[in-house]
């Protein structure tokens, strides 16, 4: 709901006009229980170096403690990666352990759009940003799996995940790892309430 207050002048001729820019969020409550579930992705890449000759493989899996998150909440992500391929050279090392990989949490727009030429002609686009990303270091070869866990600043403010699919404006999130040769996605809902504490699942 929203409402105002307006002062009006006694002698009723003078105009007055207010103005107030506003958003609208739909609710979204994250009380539900497999919202509270824990989810997952693994993939794996072969790798293939000069004149396709096989280098190896790289395996990831990316895991979040619960598939539904808050705005200014903090998420925990574990992270294991393996690399499966051959070693560097010595002199190559130095400038690996400098390496890092990203890991975002993006925002997903699917929205009907006007043809700005032909007011009859509508399509569907999409866009996608990154509203925050952390890094962390790459792994390396021949070391096994090595998991990290991160701890995850949703941003404040977010939109919650829309519950209807092909309106006008649809969002939805995903956290995304930037790897060298493939990303690795896991789907997650942003909601704008939850009264269920974390430790009831």
């Amino acid at each position: 709901m929203c409402t105002a207050l307006m002062a009006i002048p006694e002698d009723g001729d003078t105009e007055v006009v207010s103005e107030k820019t506003f958003r609208v969020f739909s609710l979204l409550n994250l009380d539900a229980p497999y919202l509270h579930d824990k989810s997952h992705v693994t993939e794996e890449e072969e790798v293939t170096g000069c004149c396709g000759r096989r280098k190896g493989a790289i395996i990831a899996t990316m895991q979040i403690e619960q598939i539904g998150v808050m705005p200014g909440m903090t998420s925990k992500i574990s992270l294991t990666v393996e690399n499966k391929t051959k070693k560097r050279k010595k002199w190559m090392r130095k400038k690996e352990n400098h390496e890092c990989v990203l890991l975002s949490l993006c925002q997903q727009l699917d929205f009907v759009a006007v043809n700005r030429n032909d007011p009859m002609l509508i399509d569907r686009k999409s866009i996608t940003i990154a509203v925050e990303s952390h890094g962390t270091c790459k792994t390396k070869a021949g070391a096994g799996p090595q998991t990290k866990e991160i701890e995850f600043s949703v941003p404040p403010n977010l939109p919650p995940t829309s519950i209807h699919a092909n309106r006008l404006v649809t969002v939805s999130y995903f956290f995304k790892l930037d790897l060298e040769h493939f990303d690795l996605v896991l789907p997650v809902i942003v909601g704008s309430s939850k009264s269920v504490p974390d430790s009831v699942k």
